[in-house]
């Protein structure tokens, strides 16, 4: 197997785990809160990780990972305020689908050579992503118009934090991703203070608030952070993995494999949270498995 799609393989369980976590942690606290609890506990992740393994500062580097420590809080903050007010099977494949979609989308824009079973694998990947959000007939949950806006913004905002981390050298090691989180954190605490000068709930605030009380008392809130720093660790082991794929490998293999993370986070909140996994997304499940195995080989 490939070295860059088995670090991308590791990346998307640990990636869709820690969103699992941190949604949970989302349905207690505020969507800030957690998101800044989970931040600081990946940054430091993040940067035990580039001291361990070194990296090269320079211009580019930094400026590749401001610009996806901008696009990514913003994708993650409104990833974690939709799977605060929605069904977790349903959100988290749509928000990967559309996180997936923009980086080959990219990588076929600007040429980057791949065989021709590698492209059908990327296909096939995507239609995996698809039926794994296609939820069960039986199921109740529904997403509403205000969470599938947030999914949206999510996906955009998440694919195009890999794009511009792509842009990195290979020499720059995981410079890029410190950046990115500590940019990520520098943007939380501005929301922070904003929320605190705040006196009402207007506008866009309103998304950053705690969900309703009866989707709180379900989880207390020492639990809550808890799942928080377990987000954390994840996070900062995923974000460390897709840095060094994508120096080792290729964009559109590296995001598409990484963009079947949701198969963490659905199994998750199947067995965890009892939603229901409907027959499409089972199928979906399988043809993930194959189109990993393909580009593999590929």
């Amino acid at each position: 197997m490939s070295i860059f799609v088995l670090l991308s393989l590791i990346a998307s369980v640990s990636y869709g785990t820690s969103d699992f976590f941190g949604g949970l942690a989302a349905r207690r606290l505020n969507v800030v809160h957690a998101t800044a609890g989970t931040y600081i506990v990946a940054t430091a992740i993040v940067g035990g990780a580039l001291v361990a393994l070194g990296g090269q500062w320079s211009m580019d580097a930094t400026l590749a990972g401001a610009i996806a420590g901008i696009l990514a809080i913003v994708g993650f903050v409104a990833f974690y305020a939709a799977l605060a007010i929605g069904p977790m099977s349903l959100l988290s494949p749509a928000i990967a689908l559309i996180g997936g979609v923009v980086p080959v989308g990219v990588a076929a824009a600007s040429g980057q050579a791949l065989s021709a079973l590698a492209w059908g694998a990327i296909a096939v990947a995507v239609v995996a992503t698809v039926l794994i959000s296609v939820p069960s007939a039986r199921s109740r949950e529904r997403v509403t118009p205000r969470a599938a806006i947030l999914a949206v913004v999510a996906g955009l905002g998440l694919g195009g934090s890999i794009v511009a981390l792509d842009a990195s050298s290979e020499e720059s090691g995981l410079v890029p991703a410190l950046v990115e989180m500590l940019v990520g954190l520098f943007v939380l605490g501005v929301l922070l203070l904003v929320m605190r000068a705040a006196r009402a709930r207007i506008g866009l605030l309103a998304v950053f608030e705690p969900p309703p009380a009866a989707a709180r008392q379900r989880i207390s809130a020492r639990r809550s952070w808890g799942f928080a720093v377990v987000a954390g660790l994840l996070l900062g082991v995923s974000n460390a993995l897709i840095v060094l794929a994508l120096h080792a490998g290729n964009l559109a293999v590296v995001s598409v494999v990484v963009s079947l993370y949701p198969l963490a986070t659905v199994v998750l909140a199947a067995v965890v949270l009892h939603e229901r996994l409907s027959a499409v997304q089972i199928i979906g499940i399988v043809l993930a498995v194959f189109a990993c195995a393909t580009l593999s080989f590929a």
